[in-house]
Order: structure tokens, then sequence, then C-alpha cells
């Protein structure tokens, strides 16, 4: 028989893990304390932006950031780095949104993602005029991201990249379930 004790330390634990399957509560570097959503592309998080948003901010190595400028590009298809599509658009938007909500301070700019970055070596770099353009907004980063279509859904892909140095500051990944309004994005067709 089980003592009073033992069994209340059983069921705290299997509270705990079933609390824990869903979600886990944490406090990031900067102090404040935030959701890390476990599943991107949830009931509230359209197309994983609220995951990518509070990742970044968990894998965050400069805290300092946070109250520093930083500027979002449109998501780029990564079989062809020029191209993009309404999921790319849309994605950028919605994480522009949710990087503002996690406490980030984040800068707009709408010249589009030709001046920010150009292949070279299968490689996302800045472009001079993107370093240009970003230091006039004091950005102190700027966060890129990629999508590549799979099998079974898309795998996303973004960086928090200092663009005064190659150095990452965070990053996410994570894929989405293919859905027939995530093909109609991918695709343009509409309605979506």
């Amino acid at each position: 028989m089980m003592k009073p004790l033992a069994v209340a330390i059983t069921v705290s634990l299997a509270l705990l893990v079933v609390g824990v399957a869903g979600c886990v509560s944490t406090e990031g570097s900067s102090g404040v304390r935030f959701r890390v959503v476990s599943k991107p592309g949830g009931k509230d998080d359209h197309y994983g932006a609220k995951y990518l948003a509070l990742n970044i901010k968990q894998q965050l190595r400069h805290p300092e950031v946070i109250n520093q400028p930083i500027v979002v590009t449109t998501f780029v298809d990564l079989n062809n780095l020029a191209e993009s599509s309404v999921f790319g658009r849309i994605l950028a938007e919605r994480v522009l949104n949710e990087l503002h909500k996690a406490g980030f301070t984040v800068s707009e700019i709408r010249k589009g993602r030709d001046i920010f970055i150009r292949e070279e070596l299968g490689e996302l770099i800045l472009t001079r005029d993107a370093k240009e353009a970003l230091s006039r907004l004091n950005a102190r980063a700027i966060l890129a991201g990629t999508y590549v279509v799979t099998v079974h859904g898309v795998a996303v892909n973004a960086r928090l990249i200092d663009i005064n140095s190659p150095l990452i500051l965070s990053s996410s990944a994570y894929d989405l379930k293919m859905t027939d309004e995530l093909k109609k994005l991918l695709t343009g067709e509409s309605p979506f």
C-alpha cells in the first residue's frame, strides 16, 4: 500500500508530465516569461509564426538585441533564393507581428527582398545596399528565412543575423504539415 506522501508525489509528477506535454512556460534571458509552443502551426499559431518568434527569443544568445531594431525579410524558396510566394510573404508578416508581441523592437522596411539578399555559392548574404538601408534604421539584426516544399509539408528555417558580422544571433526550424490552404499559398492559387 502506498503512503499518502508517495501517492501525492506520484499524482503531482503525472500532472506535471501531462501539463508539459502541450507547452512549456519558461523565463528567457531577458527575465520575461513566455510560452514556448511545442507544435508549430497549431490552432492559434498559423503557419508556425508564434512558434518561430518564441523559439528565436528562447535561443537568443545576445539578449540586448531585443531592445535594438531588427528587420524581418520575406521568406524565400530554398530551391530558388530569388523567389518567394504568398506563403513566404504572409509568414514574414505574421512573424513580424509575433516578434513584436514577444517584446522585440521591430522596424518595417518595404524595399523588397532584392536589396537585402543575394545568392553567393548557395548562401544568403546581405548586399551593400541592404547594409546601408539597415544602418539608416539603426537595425542591429535581420531575420532571414527560407522554406522548402517536402513530400509531406513545408520545412521552414529562420536565422536572426547580426548585420555587422556573420554572427547568427538565433535560429529556428520547424515543419508544417501540408494542407489545401498551404498548397494554395505556395502556388498563388486563390482563394486562399
